[in-house]
């Protein structure tokens, strides 16, 4: 695997159209640094497409922070996707 990709990551909350920029450089998640008790319920995705659900406008709207946000910020919206388990 490469060690960076290009993302489209949300920096903040906010409107969308304000809030999310493509960026190159951005570090490939790897699970050898997750914990071993949960690393099996995850997997990395070499992504070949994607679309933003109206999900994840809402949660990068802000306005469900309380019971639906991002784990942290910068965020990398998408869950609607395809692509190849690697």
């Amino acid at each position: 695997l490469p060690s960076t990709m290009r993302a489209v990551q949300g920096k903040d909350y906010g409107d969308i159209d304000e809030m999310l920029s493509v960026q190159d450089g951005v570090a490939v998640p790897r699970l050898k640094k997750l914990d071993s008790k949960v690393r099996h319920k995850y997997l990395v995705l070499r992504t070949l497409s994607v679309s933003l659900a109206p999900g994840d406008c809402r949660v990068l709207s802000g306005k469900t922070r309380e019971v639906q946000g991002p784990p942290s910020l910068p965020y990398i919206p998408g869950g609607d996707c395809s692509g190849i388990v690697v």
